[in-house]
């Protein structure tokens, strides 16, 4: 009976385990479907509408940095961007696009750097791919709805490296449906511009040849808090045209934006791309890290007062020029002077040229410091239409007393000016201007005109030039040899030789041979 009960009571205990353990398991079947529905209703939560909130009055700034590091140079593209809202509705808004971006290049090599040129070193980047002047004093608006969709653009803002408009790189898309997940793409084109032609204010670039392209961006918003959205971005902006299976142009890369869910708009962002350019031959690379931070209210502000600042000090800076421009006409002059004076008083430019041009052509029997003030007075105004003939006329009409005030012009006036304005120095065949010319050879800007001021002055210059030989320096090395290869003496030979026997720096040496050679075969 034993067995009987024992196999009764073990099919007893395994019915029991078996409804206990169904239990659980309906219990646990049940507790796991409560925290997925709970898990997709919090995750449904999270997927919130974000639109950008901005109203009309209101004013934001962005620090906007653009890193690109090429093969013998990094660029660093640094700068305000500025919107102000000047009209808003529920469906969307309109701003004003303000800002400007400085370059600074910097060399991976010892070699001479030639920076690149464009509009956004001379200031704004609103100037369009065509450079023209007249793009970067217009009003650049962006009409928006509340996704960040673009209705309309006036004006341009278009930068290098195809990273698009300064004007949208804090305007994204959103997405109108509220998912967590969007994308944006559209089919472009990329127009590869040639760098054999200097770009002119009223001249188009050099287009060697236009692709089609297709660019696209995915947004996902992988995190979210009460004030902020997190979204990550992966870019792609590709050619059709292709080399071995790859675009022959393309920008692509991965990166991250703080959205103000309270403010309405992008806090910051943080872009890593590679820009790849492919041919037969070679290809280059080229990483662009882009970073941009809305200033808070308080840097903003300060940003405010320190652009009202220098907007005073520039009108302060326009009104000296102004007066300097300014003269009374001397009284003990002949009627001859007196009428050019007269026509160089005016505002018209065409009788101010006239006048600059027979002052230069004319032939005083004696030194005029009246006149010869009055010109400096112009140079000083930096009124361009006519530094060229005002320090042309100079060269005749100055006096050695004049010095001083002509060293204290010498690194202001332009590249128009800066020639004449050393003739009128060296014409004086004073050691201090001799020096003051020399001391250009450091400035590369000024170097190459004061090289060659200084090869036409001759063998007086030697010892001015020789006390800017700075083996450390390599564009201010180059100018000096430049001049001494040309007018160096005995002098010249016995101080190479002695910076030489004190330096292994390999450009010096290499510098200094050649030109121990050229004036070796010239005074010997």
């Amino acid at each position: 009976m034993l067995p009987g009960f024992q196999l009764h009571s073990v099919f007893f205990v395994l019915i029991q385990m078996l409804r206990i353990r169904n239990r659980f398991l309906t219990v646990m079947f049940l507790g796991f479907s409560l925290t997925l529905a709970m898990q997709i209703s919090v995750s449904a939560a999270e997927t919130v509408q974000l639109k950008y909130a901005w109203e009309e009055g209101q004013r934001f700034a962005y620090q906007v940095k653009i890193d690109v590091s090429k093969e013998n140079y990094s660029e660093l593209l640094s700068g305000v961007e500025q919107y102000e809202v000047i009209k808003s509705n529920a469906d969307g808004f309109s701003v004003r696009c303000s800002g400007k971006l400085n370059s600074a290049t910097k060399s991976k090599t010892k070699r001479f750097l030639m920076p690149p040129m464009r509009m956004h070193r001379l200031g704004s980047p609103f100037a369009g791919l065509s450079h023209n002047i007249r793009g970067a004093s217009e009003a650049h608006v962006l009409s928006l709805n509340r996704y960040g969709e673009i209705d309309t653009v006036k004006g341009s803002s278009l930068l290098p490296y195809l990273i698009g408009h300064l004007s949208q790189i804090n305007l994204i898309p959103l997405s109108a449906e509220g998912k967590s997940e969007w994308s944006e793409s559209e089919k472009t084109s990329i127009s590869i511009i040639s760098s054999d032609r200097i770009p002119r204010p009223f001249r188009g670039a050099n287009i060697e040849k236009t692709m089609g392209a297709k660019q696209v961006t995915d947004y996902r918003i992988t995190g979210q808090t009460a004030d902020e959205a997190t979204i990550s971005v992966k870019h792609s902006y590709r050619t059709v045209s292709t080399v071995d299976g790859s675009p022959e142009v393309e920008l692509s890369g991965t990166g991250t934006i703080q959205f103000d869910k309270k403010q309405g708009g992008v806090k910051s962002l943080n872009l890593n791309y590679t820009m790849f350019r492919r041919s037969e031959a070679s290809v280059h690379k080229i990483p662009i890290t882009i970073n941009s931070k809305q200033f808070t209210e308080e840097e903003l502000a300060k940003y405010k007062a320190d652009q009202e600042i220098l907007q005073q000090k520039h009108l302060a800076e326009m009104k000296k020029r102004e007066a300097a421009g300014k003269f009374e006409i001397p009284e003990n002059i002949d009627a001859d002077l007196k009428e050019i004076l007269t026509d160089l008083a005016t505002k018209n430019v065409l009788k101010r040229k006239a006048a600059l041009q027979k002052l230069s052509q004319a032939k005083p029997k004696q030194e005029n410091p009246e006149v010869s003030e009055i010109l400096i007075g112009v140079l000083n105004s930096k009124d361009i239409t006519v530094v060229a003939d005002a320090s042309k006329a100079l060269v005749v009409w100055s006096t050695k007393g004049d010095l001083p005030a002509l060293f204290e012009l010498l690194p202001e006036v332009n590249i128009l000016g800066s020639e004449n304005v050393m003739d009128a120095i060296l014409k004086h065949q004073s050691p201090e201007g001799i020096k003051a010319i020399a001391e250009l050879l450091k400035v590369p800007i000024k170097s190459h005109n004061a090289s060659k001021k200084l090869i036409e002055y001759g063998s007086d210059a030697e010892d001015a030039v020789l006390d800017q030989l700075d083996p450390s320096n390599f564009l201010t090395l180059v100018s000096v040899f430049r001049v001494l290869k040309e007018i160096g003496t005995e002098k010249s030979l016995k101080k190479i030789e002695e910076v030489s026997s004190s330096t292994d720096n390999k450009n010096f040496q290499f510098q200094a041979a050649s030109t121990v050679k050229s004036i070796e075969a010239r005074v010997k």
